[in-house]
């Protein structure tokens, strides 16, 4: 027992000494190798030091409680009741648009006077009018001075009276022009044997009357307007011609997408001359639709045409017609469009005598019937300045109506007609806008007539150009320059050969250049100068009959 004890004793005196042993060998130096490299250098970058000192923000303060104390009073009050009215807002122009009155007045070679006025209401309220007249005349002209003058006379009245939804408009207006027939055989007058009589003269007097009502606003799902007009015409000899119309559109626009529209139209003349007297009348109706998507347009519709003239194999008055546009823009610059359609052109003495004055009596009138035209192109505008407008047209007609030289009197033209005609035309526009300094309108055509009766396309061109400049360069100053170019006329000529009657002539070129200029020294005073056919040309839009050469007009105007 004493020997356990030694030894446990020994155990507990011995522990600590072993332990402290250990904790000396974990804890000694062991050798080491240190590398000391004198060539690094480290670099911090700059920091820029702050000087200026953070703002004391204001420390915020407590919100106080606030109690309200409401006190419901019942009151025994009607609805209130408002009445909204449109606000009546009076549009004015500038102050240079507003002047009720104008004239001008001027004075050319070949004892040419010009005379126009204006007079119309600057401010519309109910009732809105406005009266016009003007006179040029030429007292010389280009064969034996004074017996080959001209002159055109045109005054007229309009008035307009303004409901809340429709305006009720009318007018009246005359018109006289006088020509002579000026273009005869000059070995006529330069033979002694034979007796000049002078140049005979023909005056053409129109009045027309017309009256109608519209709605105003233009943007509603249905609008319309429509009119009834009467004609009465006559000239120096035995041709007149009285007619009465009647019009009327009607709109639909049930969304953005589509609108429709309907057309009508009659007409009922009484034409007269040495060889007829006759009524002939005309009536179309032309319902079509219109759909829009995007850039995307497609239009279908009818034309539907009654009309009374006699042609031999003609089977019935009453036709039908298609009618199909379509356009896609892909962007500004380009898009295409085409058509397929057909109609009845309405054809008038009074329409013939307006494209050729020197128009005698002739056997029959009659309306041009357009079977089918089919049509196709591009169009585009670039940078919103530069726009054009190219296809190619191919149309089908019957009655085309040509003039030719009467073999009565070769100063007078009388119609012929040909059954069946084919008409190609090639036609490219250009337009040009620099803000207000500067415009250009150019058209170019090209025709080409496949002929069935007709040996020629008798004084219709093969080619024409137009080109027409307007140029601002400054305020109150305004010049135009128009150049216009015809050629490929043929036109038949009387011969003395019995085998061959007639020989066709092709005329020469038509050249015209014209330039005007106006310029404007106050608000209510300006002076003009305008110069026709200033390339002096001798030119002849019908066999025998040549126009004026250069032709200058200066004046003055004036508002009032």
């Amino acid at each position: 027992m004493r020997k356990l004890k030694i030894i446990f004793a020994a155990l507990i005196l011995g522990a600590p000494g072993i332990a402290l042993a250990q904790i000396q060998n974990r804890g000694e130096v062991q050798d080491q190798e240190f590398v000391i490299r004198k060539d690094r250098v480290l670099t911090l970058p700059n920091q820029p030091r702050v000087y200026e000192k953070l703002p004391v923000l204001p420390q915020p303060k407590g919100l106080s409680d606030f109690n309200y104390t409401v006190n419901r009073h019942e009151l025994d009050l009607p609805p209130v009741q408002l009445k909204a009215e449109p606000v009546q807002k009076a549009y004015r122009r500038d102050i240079a648009d507003r002047y009720p009155g104008y004239l001008k007045a001027g004075y050319g070679n070949f004892a040419s006077p010009l005379l126009e006025a204006r007079l119309m209401a600057t401010e519309v309220y109910d009732w809105n009018y406005s009266f016009n007249l003007k006179h040029q005349s030429f007292g010389k002209g280009p064969i034996l001075g004074e017996e080959s003058k001209e002159s055109h006379t045109n005054l007229g009245g309009n008035a307009s009276y303004f409901l809340d939804q429709i305006e009720v408009f009318g007018g009246l207006e005359w018109a006289q022009d006088s020509y002579s027939f000026y273009g005869i055989d000059t070995s006529v007058i330069n033979d002694p044997n034979l007796e000049f009589a002078g140049i005979q003269a023909n005056v053409f007097n129109t009045i027309r009357l017309h009256a109608g009502l519209r709605d105003i606003e233009k943007v509603g799902p249905i609008s319309y307007q429509g009119n009834v007009h009467f004609q009465n015409f006559k000239d120096s000899y035995l041709a007149k011609e009285t007619e009465i119309g009647l019009q009327g559109e009607a709109v639909f626009r049930p969304s953005d997408d589509w609108s429709g529209s309907v057309d009508l139209a009659f007409f009922h003349t009484s034409p007269e001359d040495r060889d007829y007297d006759v009524n002939r009348n005309y009536f179309a109706i032309r319902p079509q639709v219109v759909y829009r998507l995007d850039a995307f347009q497609f239009t279908a519709g009818l034309n539907l045409v009654s009309e009374n003239d006699s042609v031999p194999g003609k089977s019935s008055d009453f036709r039908i017609f298609p009618l199909l546009k379509a356009s896609y823009q892909f962007a500004d610059e380009f898009g295409f469009f085409g058509e397929f359609s057909g109609d009845v052109i309405r054809n008038t003495y009074y329409s013939f005598a307006m494209e050729n004055p020197f128009i005698g009596p002739s056997a029959q009138l009659l309306n041009t019937i357009n079977n089918y035209k089919v049509a196709g192109g591009i169009e585009g505008t670039v940078q919103n300045k530069v726009n054009y407008r190219a296809g190619i047209d191919v149309s089908r007609f019957n009655q085309m109506h040509f003039f030719v030289n009467s073999g009565t009197d070769t100063s007078r033209f009388v119609l012929v007609y040909d059954d069946r005609v084919t008409v190609f035309n090639i036609h490219a526009e250009l337009g040009i806008r620099v803000n207000e300094l500067y415009r250009l309108a150019s058209r170019l055509d090209l025709f080409q007539y496949d002929m069935n009766l007709q040996a020629e396309a008798w004084h219709r061109p093969t080619w024409q150009v137009g080109i027409n400049n307007q140029l601002t360069p400054m305020d109150g100053l305004l010049i135009q320059a128009n150049l216009n170019f015809m050629g490929g006329i043929n036109a038949r000529r009387i011969t003395a050969n019995p085998e061959a009657l007639f020989s066709a002539e092709k005329l020469k070129t038509i050249a015209d250049l014209q330039l005007k200029a106006d310029y404007q020294i106050t608000e209510k005073i300006g002076v003009f100068v305008e110069g026709n056919n200033l390339l002096n040309g001798q030119n002849v839009r019908w066999l025998n009959y040549s126009v004026r050469g250069a032709q200058l007009i200066g004046g003055a105007w004036l508002k009032f």
